[in-house]
């Protein structure tokens, strides 16, 4: 997977960080996306982002500050990176829950970057040294729906081969599934076009059987981190005796992406029983929609060794953690955090993605404030109000814009359930919050 950034498929320009400038801020983003191939509706969301972004906090900048502005084509989506320097700027906006009232200024005042949080596919909050904010966004293409497409017949009866899926393959792959009705699709699948340009990106990797010119399955590998993969399936379409297409799928993706110089790869889906000799377990989540469970079994397979490091965290996170490191033989060393809580931002930023499908709501830390509890308690509240069921919390162990929300997270109820290593900046624990009735 070549996931190197092109200069050709990429511009930077550095602005004053004043008013004046907004318009040349804005058709940079209008004009780069245009020249990226990508159409109005596309890009409308990051110039609209861009305009209020930059006028906003343009207008709580230091006379001589500046910001860096850099515009990417990923292929499928368009990405935004927004650099300047601000001491505590004001972030509650890109809060999900973040309402504006006709009857409050300082609510009317922060519209702006409310619609600009609205207006993109993705948003990303970092933090650097000398009060430095970065901001990244990112606008994915408009993809149609998966058609509907023929699945396999019965009585095929030639081997089953591997497939080196083209982008046209994949697509093909990705219609079928969503045909199949295979379960823990994840949402790039469920737009063809948009796993076709995730391979041609170099985004995912991907292998497929076929059998009698019929494709019969597939299995598919992603990125979380410089580290670490996702991968996903193996799906198959109708029969597999003695599993001899997973078999297949697995042994040739593990043996490729062993490969690779990523130290990790995670399973996130359902049990694979039989196939324990490719991963060890880390845990379960348990889900429900209604009346059905839904059991989330997470896999992991350390494919280089094991890389030291240090985690800094309070309680009750730091025992949950020294018992996951000693169970799973992971050399780390977890130290008290120092952070004054008075020194924190006034308000936090959760980021929020919903599936639907499994009634889930993944709340992931992206700036930490002192309103951290009442800022979970207000989005299981209204997520819940809008009939979402099951909520999840991942947070980076390397990261203390998230580990200073372990104390919130116990408070208002959330429960560690496993660590992923090097799935974050640093390890990735992933909470979850029992359900009213008292589940655990």
């Amino acid at each position: 997977m070549k996931q190197a950034k092109s200069r050709s498929h990429s511009l930077s320009s550095r602005l004053p960080f004043k008013g004046a400038f907004l318009p040349l801020a804005m058709s940079l983003v209008e004009k780069g996306a245009e020249g990226f191939g990508y159409g109005r509706r596309e890009a409308g969301g990051l110039v609209l982002a861009m305009e209020e972004l930059f006028s906003f906090y343009a207008r709580q900048a230091t006379a001589d500050s500046a910001i860096d502005v850099d515009l990417e084509d990923q292929g499928y989506r368009l990405a935004l990176t927004l650099t300047f320097r601000m001491a505590n700027p004001d972030l509650r906006a890109f809060n999900l829950t973040w309402n504006c009232s006709l009857d409050s200024e300082e609510s009317l005042e922060l519209l702006g970057p409310m619609l600009a949080a609205r207006s993109v596919s993705s948003l990303r909050l970092d933090f650097g040294t000398d009060d430095q904010v970065v901001l990244r966004l990112a606008r994915n293409r408009a993809y149609p729906p998966a058609a509907d497409v023929p699945l396999p017949p019965g009585g095929l009866k030639s081997p089953l081969r591997l497939l080196e899926p083209s982008a046209d393959d994949l697509r093909h792959f990705a219609a079928m599934a969503v045909a199949a009705g295979s379960p823990f699709l994840p949402g790039f699948l469920a737009r063809p076009g948009m796993a076709a340009d995730m391979l041609a990106a170099g985004h995912i990797g991907a292998l497929l059987i076929e059998q009698d010119n019929w494709i019969r399955g597939g299995v598919l590998w992603h990125p979380l981190t410089g580290s670490c993969l996702e991968l996903y399936g193996p799906y198959i379409f109708g029969p597999d005796a003695d599993a001899q297409g997973v078999t297949l799928l697995l042994d040739a993706a593990v043996a490729r992406i062993s490969r690779s110089p990523y130290r990790g790869l995670v399973r996130r889906q359902g049990v694979l029983a039989g196939f324990e000799r490719f991963f060890d377990f880390l845990g379960e989540l348990h889900l429900r929609r209604g009346d059905a469970a839904i059991r989330s079994t997470c896999y992991y397979r350390q494919l280089k060794e094991e890389s030291s490091g240090t985690v800094y965290c309070a309680e009750p996170l730091a025992s949950f953690l020294d018992k996951q490191y000693d169970r799973l033989c992971l050399p780390r060393q977890i130290r008290q955090a120092g952070s004054d809580p008075a020194r924190l931002r006034d308000g936090s930023v959760l980021a929020v993605e919903l599936e639907h499908e499994r009634s889930l709501a993944i709340l992931r830390p992206l700036c930490a404030g002192k309103d951290m509890a009442a800022n979970l308690t207000a989005h299981l509240d209204m997520l819940r109000g809008e009939g979402i069921g099951n909520f999840l919390v991942e947070l980076n162990t390397g990261r203390s814009e998230d580990t200073a929300f372990a104390a919130p997270l116990a408070e208002t109820g959330f429960v560690p359930r496993l660590v992923i290593p090097d799935a974050g900046q640093g390890d990735l624990v992933v909470y979850d919050h029992p359900a009213p009735e008292g589940r655990v």
